[in-house]
């Protein structure tokens, strides 16, 4: 049937669209960055550090939001790049100042950005040679773990000294099974991870019943860490046999995996080690975490940047940052800034230079050509 015609016809255009939440999700992510820096400062504000909580709870709760409105009104590629990147990013501006003031050890939050760099390198070594790998379920429960950590830790310092934090991980442990049986009750599907989340909390119980809290945030962490990493088990060691054995393993690929292990590492030795403030170190790694979705998606349509562009930039800020760390004084925090300078430039002319394709254009162009190419030529009439 022929749609009506005029205004009555017309697709009414929502108010909010999922891509519209997912900016709004990315804005304040730096505050909540900037409160765990003024909750853990030496006056210890637990007004900054409950800011942080309820607003990077805000942000958290927003996924669900984005992707309803994606599912409910279709998804585009802008949103399916902006989405993965913005949970990304988020991880990055919570974990730096938990590894920047000791909440957590350092090492272990790079250990985890190892891994994100490492298996987005892949990801896109694989896009490059039409290789696919099915993403496992622990590998979608993984960025939700990282989230809840992020809770976990901040509420650690607020409810020092007493039963709060038992009472927390009671709840992680009871919450998940009840919200599973009322999910099973109403549509009858099955939530395997809420066994995966209480068990979780089970362990965390177990281990808060030392009465140390620090020693059970690093348990918290060790545990975040080990889900991440194994959660791209599967990816890494599939895959990898894939793309060995194809035998046309290059030098962009050498670049991308090479940093994937340099950045994260001169990243967080920058953080912990060098004099530098801690902003130029945050940018770096939230516009390179950015950076790595965007080369999925260009990877996909062999578009993606070759070893020299993308080398310069990455290898160029490590180099950078590596440096920043063993020098002193002001010295060093040029060279940070520095560092930060030449990937918000490479980043940007990296989107600006893919936005064709995240846009939405070459994917409609193509589609127009496709459907010219259907349709039949008019008849004329003699």
């Amino acid at each position: 049937m022929t749609p009506p015609s005029g205004p009555a016809g017309k697709r009414k255009r929502p108010l909010i669209t999922a891509n519209m939440v997912t900016f709004a999700r990315l804005l304040p992510m730096p505050l909540v960055s900037w409160w765990v820096y003024q909750g853990w400062n030496d006056k210890y504000d637990k007004g900054s550090l409950w800011l942080a909580l309820v607003v990077g709870t805000l942000i958290g709760c927003t996924d669900f939001v984005d992707g309803y409105l994606a599912r409910r009104q279709g998804p585009t590629v802008l949103g399916g790049l902006l989405d993965p990147i913005a949970d990304k990013v988020f991880i990055a501006f919570a974990y730096v100042p938990f590894a920047d003031t000791g909440l957590v050890p350092a090492w272990a939050v790079a250990l985890m950005f190892v891994r994100e760099f490492f298996v987005t390198a892949l990801r896109s070594a694989y896009e490059q040679r039409d290789l696919s790998l099915k993403t496992s379920y622990l590998a979608k429960a993984k960025t939700w773990t990282q989230m809840q950590g992020i809770g976990v830790i901040v509420l650690f310092p607020l409810l020092a000294g007493g039963r709060g934090m038992t009472y927390v991980f009671w709840f992680g442990i009871l919450a998940p099974v009840v919200a599973a049986g009322v999910l099973w009750v109403i549509k009858r599907k099955l939530w395997r991870g809420a066994f995966f989340m209480s068990a979780a909390f089970v362990a965390l119980q177990v281990v808060h019943q030392r009465g140390d809290d620090l020693f059970t945030m690093k348990v918290s962490m060790a545990m975040i860490v080990a889900i991440t990493w194994i959660s791209g088990f599967d990816y890494i060691a599939g895959g990898w046999q894939q793309l060995r054995g194809r035998g046309d393993f290059n030098r962009a690929d050498a670049v991308r995996l090479a940093g994937s292990f340099l950045l994260p590492a001169a990243v967080f030795a920058a953080l912990v080690e060098s004099p530098a403030p801690a902003w130029p170190v945050i940018t770096v790694l939230a516009l390179e975490l950015a950076a790595g979705g965007l080369d999925n998606l260009l990877s996909h349509h062999k578009r993606a940047s070759g070893a020299l562009a993308w080398g310069a930039r990455s290898l160029g800020a490590a180099a950078l940052l590596g440096a920043a760390t063993l020098l002193d004084g002001d010295l060093a925090t040029w060279l940070a800034i520095t560092a930060a300078a030449i990937t918000t430039v490479g980043v940007a002319w990296e989107f600006w230079r893919g936005r064709d394709y995240y846009l939405d254009q070459r994917i409609r162009a193509k589609a127009s050509r496709d459907a010219a190419l259907r349709e039949p030529s008019p008849v004329v009439s003699p």
